[in-house]
């Protein structure tokens, strides 16, 4: 399944959608990942952004039914927009069979998207922004806020490289942890403890591209080893989101050096794993409703059996 023909394809399938904002897709599809087959069919995850969830929901339950199970199309017929926007403020449904591919479907407002990209309130939609994406429709203000993420996805990876010498692919390990911190999934085993080495091997092109490349804060050697300018990346903290900025600020009493480094890890580690639990147990929870008892567990166990496999 070759990159240009599944994006073809994704632009296809959204065509069949209610009026959309942006779409992006992301996950193995996408982004290559050591260790799958080129032909191995994959399950195609997509972000769906609109400007009003409740009424995606009610014009896609009258166009593509077929969408739907039972209790999925019960919920979302009568869930009002507060309890869509739960949790991460994204609501999933699966198992979406469309020509030859099966797709993973969350959809989210564009405020919710704006704000986390931001404001990293969930980190949800924060941190799978900052890995490969494919942009099937494009909308100008959240791309210009996802260079703001990006850019303070790289100073949080730089302060918590710890490894002495680090190379690029370390730094770009790094960042692909970030939205894995406090994950639900983890705890379970229900993800492949090898995905985020294959992640950042896989999608290096792109990290050079949206990192290496646009960053002032690092020098990189012939062999890839990278230096990282300490004074400067500090500096940046002034740029966090305000919440996690407050955080550091508090636990170093202002004091942005290097004598203070570890409680600025402390802080971004313990901002990271707090609201990225939260919110990934709530999508758990609301995963029932949005995709079906059934599906829910047979998608969990799916994933619980794929991530064992990997150790």
């Amino acid at each position: 399944m070759g990159k240009n023909d599944i994006r073809v394809r994704i632009t296809n399938f959204i065509k069949t959608l209610p009026e959309t904002v942006s779409v992006k897709a992301y996950g193995s599809s996408i982004a290559y990942q050591s260790g799958y087959k080129e032909n191995e069919k994959k399950q195609v995850d997509l972000i769906v952004i609109v400007n009003d969830i409740k009424k995606f929901y009610e014009e896609n339950l009258k166009m593509n039914r077929y969408m739907y199970k039972f209790t999925p199309r019960l919920y979302f017929k009568h869930a009002k927009s507060k309890s869509l926007k739960k949790a991460a403020g994204i609501c999933y449904t699966t198992d979406i069979n469309y020509g030859e591919d099966t797709y993973k479907m969350g959809v989210i407002e564009k405020k919710d998207v704006l704000d986390d990209l931001l404001n990293w309130k969930t980190f949800y939609i924060a941190g799978r922004f900052q890995k490969e994406m494919f942009t099937a429709q494009v909308d100008e203000e959240i791309e210009k806020a996802n260079e703001i993420n990006k850019k303070n996805a790289m100073t949080i990876a730089l302060l918590l490289l710890k490894k002495e010498d680090p190379t690029l692919l370390d730094l770009y390990e790094q960042i692909c942890s970030l939205s894995y911190m406090g994950d639900s999934r983890k705890s379970f085993k229900a993800e492949d403890p090898n995905k985020i080495k294959k992640l950042a091997s896989g999608s290096k092109e792109h990290f050079n591209k949206e990192f290496r490349d646009k960053s002032d804060l690092i020098k990189v050697s012939k062999d890839e080893h990278i230096t990282i300018d300490y004074k400067e990346t500090l500096k940046y903290i002034k740029f966090l989101p305000d919440d996690l900025k407050n955080k550091i600020m508090e636990n170093t009493e202002g004091k942005l050096d290097m004598e203070h480094i570890e409680e600025i890890r402390k802080s971004i580690e313990e901002y990271l794993t707090e609201i990225i639990k939260k919110s990934s147990l709530g999508q758990t929870k609301k995963g029932i409703l949005t995709t079906g008892p059934k599906n829910s567990l047979v998608y969990a166990l799916r994933k619980l059996k794929k991530g064992r496999k990997k150790q």
